[in-house]
């Protein structure tokens, strides 16, 4: 296999945090004995990300990374919470 980039793993992972995570659990479960994907000589961070930019290791939800629309809902200034009795005067 050619030489692997980051660029290479960001067309899989979309964004630089989600590459990070993604390749540092994946080189946790290479640690810890798991059986490699793709064949490779390197070690488990390089393999990791070989894995992922073959389309082998993905998010489990990738939909949660594209974020909603609405980041916050705004919350009306009569809304009662639990526990305000004793803020009260």
């Amino acid at each position: 296999m050619a030489r692997i980039t980051v660029e290479d793993s960001l067309l899989v992972a979309e964004t630089r945090f989600g590459l990070v995570s993604l390749a540092s659990k994946r080189a946790r479960q290479l640690l810890k004995g798991s059986k490699p994907l793709v064949e490779s000589k390197n070690r488990e961070v390089v393999q990791s990300l070989r894995e992922i930019a073959a389309g082998k290791v993905v998010y489990a939800h990738p939909e949660y990374l594209k974020g909603s629309k609405e980041d916050f809902k705004p919350i009306p200034d009569n809304t009662e919470f639990l526990g305000d009795e004793e803020y009260l005067e």
